[in-house]
């Protein structure tokens, strides 16, 4: 008999190492075939026959993930705790302009009774440990970013389950006798840290979106608390927020030059450099971190910021960045 640290890499040795009758040996071979058939079958419906995309289903979770880390990146620094309203809305960002990247534009919460905001924060992060949506506390008709991030949550985790095998984080390091190879081992290890890179910027968009919801619940506990004690004062709050962006935009349009139409100019290209605070046609450089300061000041999700702004902003600046790229 041959010891049974002979080469795993041989898919014959089980019929040398296996006690009884040539037969039985021979069937033990066909055994581990079986195995390694139903392992690759396994395998191959979990990364690749069930992606949408021409990627393995790993990457193209991945790819997903990538798209919530831009928006909670961008949308979370510009969103205030204080302005309950835009937290529950899309967002009115565009793809355009210099900083354009794939978002969501997915509010970060459905809709639902303030009143019932302990349950709601519980059931959140309950789906989230439990990685399924049994106990999503939201409404499943209405697309979030929370509800995106537990589905992703989910997919991944589901992902990972190889049914009679170890789990896909847990490979090649444990990976039984029978399906032993050098080939399949370094295959695993790559699969993995693909599985494992997803983990990790899942978790990360996890905390960042946690720690902002609960800045969003301090503040309305702080508000209700206020109401409470003085009825009607989130009436004059939302009336103040008004009236000061009004007065806001007055003091933009008197402070705002106006731009004497030079010779070679269009009436856009007058317009887009008066919206902009230019006297002539910047260069690309100056361009663009103009546009980025405007549009921290004029996104609608801001304190003071206006969509009819942004929307003419981003017109203004994809009107002049031609006449930088002639």
């Amino acid at each position: 008999m041959v010891s049974t640290t002979a080469s795993s890499a041989d898919w014959f040795v089980s019929a040398i190492v296996k006690d009884g009758s040539v037969g039985e040996c021979l069937s033990a071979v066909e055994q581990e075939l079986r195995q390694r058939q139903a392992f690759v079958t396994r395998l191959r419906e979990k990364i690749a026959e069930k992606s949408p995309s021409k990627i393995d289903s790993i990457s193209d979770v991945n790819a997903r993930i990538s798209v919530l880390e831009n928006t909670l990146k961008l949308r979370l620094s510009i969103l205030s705790p204080s302005r309950r309203g835009a937290w529950f809305r899309p967002s009115a960002s565009t793809a355009s302009g210099p900083f354009a990247v794939a978002l969501f534009n997915e509010p970060v919460f459905a809709t639902y009774d303030e009143t019932l905001t302990p349950r709601i924060r519980a059931g959140l992060i309950a789906c989230w440990d439990s990685r399924n949506l049994l106990s999503y506390p939201l409404k499943a008709s209405e697309s979030c970013l929370w509800k995106i991030l537990l589905s992703l949550n989910f997919e991944l985790h589901q992902l990972g389950d190889l049914g009679d095998w170890p789990r896909l984080e847990k490979l090649p390091d444990d990976l039984p006798f029978a399906l032993e190879s050098r080939a399949l081992r370094a295959f695993l290890a790559n699969v993995r840290a693909e599985y494992l890179s997803a983990r990790q910027h899942l978790d990360e968009c996890y905390q960042v979106l946690l720690n902002a919801s609960h800045a969003f619940w301090s503040e309305a506990r702080v508000l209700r608390s206020a109401k409470e004690f003085a009825p009607g004062v989130d009436d004059f709050y939302d009336g103040h927020r008004v009236a000061e962006k009004m007065r806001q935009e007055f003091r933009s349009r008197r402070s705002t030059p106006t731009i004497k139409r030079p010779i070679g100019k269009s009436t856009q290209d007058i317009e887009a450099l008066n919206f902009m605070g230019f006297d002539d046609f910047p260069d690309a450089d100056a361009l663009k971190q103009r546009y980025h300061n405007l549009a921290m000041e004029m996104h609608p999700d801001r304190e003071g910021g206006s969509e009819a702004r942004f929307k003419l902003l981003a017109r203004s600046y994809r009107h002049l960045i031609r006449n930088c790229q002639r």
